[in-house]
């Protein structure tokens, strides 16, 4: 597992809420904004397994984001990629 930086580790601790965006090209990206950590661990881990391309985002109370993909709950190995839209 990769530690966040210090900077990354400040929004972290400091987060109001999270973010779990499902990346799609042509404008056509979702993006779920929640209140607690557990909310988006859960959401995450329902999402990763419909739509590979989705990302965790810490927010702070100043709209700093930090990315949550390196932390072992939302850290996935995936073979390949799967779509909804497939």
């Amino acid at each position: 597992m990769t530690q966040p930086n210090p900077w990354e580790q400040n929004i972290i601790d400091n987060a109001v809420e999270y973010s779990i965006v499902e990346w799609r090209p042509l404008n056509k990206t979702t993006k779920t904004i929640l209140k607690t950590y557990e909310e988006a661990k859960n959401l995450y881990a329902k999402t990763i397994k419909e739509h590979t391309a989705t990302l965790a985002y810490a927010i702070d109370n100043k709209g700093s984001h930090a990315n949550l993909n390196h932390l072992n709950d939302f850290k996935t190995k995936v073979n390949y990629v799967k779509s909804k839209t497939r």
